[in-house]
């Protein structure tokens, strides 16, 4: 017993003595910003808030901490960079060294001790905090390529300038460069084309062809432009000519051009061509026909796509294929073997979607409803085949066949076979019936009254119109006679007759005798 004790103590004193190894239970650091290369303090790094403990650095600026003064201070992504004074242990040793905090006037403002481990291969630091801000400790002297260069591990040394990154090349997305485009009405013309690398991305191909363009007009131009030459390896520029094809000769003008591997594409530096209806072509494929899809959009592989409306029929309104509902007496059943067969798309308001549950006979408004066995396909699934039962008298799959079914993310398409049982049909939906007649009704009255409310509206603002407009006329013409001159005077004891404002005046067939000619 006593043994059995001490092992057990034995093993878990080796257990706390590797969970103690600063080689297996350190922190990481991974902070380039840290580099003693590194003298922009716009956004200082402080140690105040570092919690006290074993760290490694895996920066790629380098692994150990500054064993050098940074003169001056101001590095290390801060206003005092601390630097290890002293040297590193050997292979499995630990060792106290001082590390001191530098600024512009003295290397060694202030001091911690710090202790490292060497752990074969690399170094373990147990930093303490320090005790103010604007402090932090210097680990290693590299500093990420600048902007357009690269290295093996993308900082220096051996930084270099890299084509293949994408601040130096320029890409082109036009699928009309490819070869099997033979509309040249809207031509392309590169004659304005800026000298420089350029990556080609459309989903027609990124390649230059490399044989002759026989009789030109193609890639969107007259005179399409290709590759005399063969592509390069991995990570090679080669020089090549790019002719310029025509319907009499194949390289009737000429272009020096490079082309590089990028490993995964290929670049190419292209300069401008002398004259217009010259382009450079690109790739060998062509957007699918309407009505048509593939993976990409573009050949190969084009095929009818269901989700297009152009390709589905539509089955609208029949409410009563709905798992809801028992074929009535008086109903005339649905019967799916006079169907044309075809996709279909099934816009009902007791559901779009097919029964995915056994039905029994005389449900969905047919004799011999026909339901699915299986689940809806997802998104990403595309076209899916599911099996069909139809539900006779003698049980509830009595005949099983297939059909395609197409998730169109928002909707389904379903390719219906045409059904070879009379009275049979294919369930869709699963809401009650009576509750969407009723809702259509409701739907309708609101309709009928809106359209009486809108009749009899009109009607009185025509009638206020028309009053408004008479009203107005009426003040028009008293305002008209206003205007009208009074009748001539006529002397007493005329023959008089009233006019139609009132007044008295001489009949029109009447003649005014003089009183001097009458003797008076």
């Amino acid at each position: 017993m006593r043994i059995l004790t001490l092992c057990i103590l034995f093993l878990g004193a080796i257990v706390t003595i590797q969970g103690d190894d600063p080689c297996t239970n350190f922190t990481t650091l991974n902070e380039w910003r840290r580099s003693v290369a590194n003298d922009d303090t716009a956004k200082r790094i402080c140690d105040s808030n570092l919690k006290p403990g074993w760290y490694k650095s895996i920066s790629k600026a380098g692994p150990d901490m500054l064993t050098d003064c940074p003169v001056g201070g101001f590095r290390c992504g801060t206003n005092k960079p601390i630097w290890l004074n002293g040297t590193y242990p050997t292979k499995g040793m630990t060792k106290t060294l001082t590390a001191c905090v530098s600024n512009y006037e003295s290397c060694c403002e202030k001091s911690y001790e710090v202790e490292v481990k060497n752990c074969g291969g690399f170094n373990v630091y147990r930093l303490p905090t320090t005790f103010g801000c604007s402090q932090a400790y210097c680990f290693g002297t590299e500093l990420p390529c600048k902007k357009g260069y690269t290295s093996s591990n993308g900082f220096t040394p051996g930084c270099k300038y890299e084509e293949c990154l994408p601040v130096n090349h320029k890409t082109i997305d036009q699928w009309e460069r490819s070869t099997k485009n033979g509309v040249s009405g809207g031509r392309i013309c590169d004659s304005n084309l800026k000298p420089d690398w350029y990556r080609p991305i459309s989903k027609a191909g990124n390649l230059m062809p490399t044989k002759c363009l026989n009789g030109g007009f193609k890639c969107g131009t007259s005179k399409p432009i290709w590759m005399q030459g063969s592509y390069p390896s991995d990570g090679k520029i080669v020089n090549a000519t790019a002719c310029a094809s025509s319907y009499n000769g194949c390289c009737n003008i000429s272009y020096n051009i490079q082309v590089k591997n990028c490993s995964t594409f290929y670049i190419y530096n292209l300069t401008p061509t002398f004259g217009c209806s010259q382009a450079y072509c690109f790739g060998s494929e062509i957007p699918c026909p309407n009505g048509e899809t593939s993976e990409t959009g573009y050949t190969p592989g084009c095929k009818i796509d269901p989700c297009n409306k152009m390709n589905y029929r539509l089955l609208n309104g029949e409410i009563k294929r709905t798992s809801n509902y028992t074929l009535q007496q008086n109903d005339i059943p649905y019967d799916d073997s006079i169907l044309n067969e075809a996709w279909y798309r099934v816009d009902s308001a007791s559901g779009n979607d097919i029964v995915s549950a056994p039905q029994k006979m005389n449900q969905c408004g047919t004799k011999y409803p026909v339901w699915m066995k299986g689940s809806l396909p997802l998104v990403e699934e595309k076209t899916v085949v599911r099996d069909m039962c139809t539900t006779m008298e003698n049980g509830s799959c009595d005949r099983k066949f297939t059909i395609q079914i197409q998730n169109c993310t928002t909707y389904r398409v379903y390719f219906l076979r045409q059904l070879n049982t009379s009275f049979s049909g294919y369930c869709f939906g699963t809401l009650p019936v009576h509750d969407v007649t009723s809702k259509q009704t409701a739907e309708t009255t609101d309709d009928i009254w809106k359209i009486l409310v809108g009749v009899l509206g009109g009607i009185l603002i025509t009638v206020l119109i028309s009053l408004v407009i008479m009203q107005i006329k009426k003040r028009t013409r008293i305002g008209n006679d206003k205007n009208i001159p009074p009748p001539p005077y006529s002397p007493p004891g005329q023959d008089m007759i009233k006019n139609k404002w009132g007044q008295m005046q001489t009949p029109a067939n009447h003649t005014i005798v003089p009183l001097e000619q009458k003797g008076i």
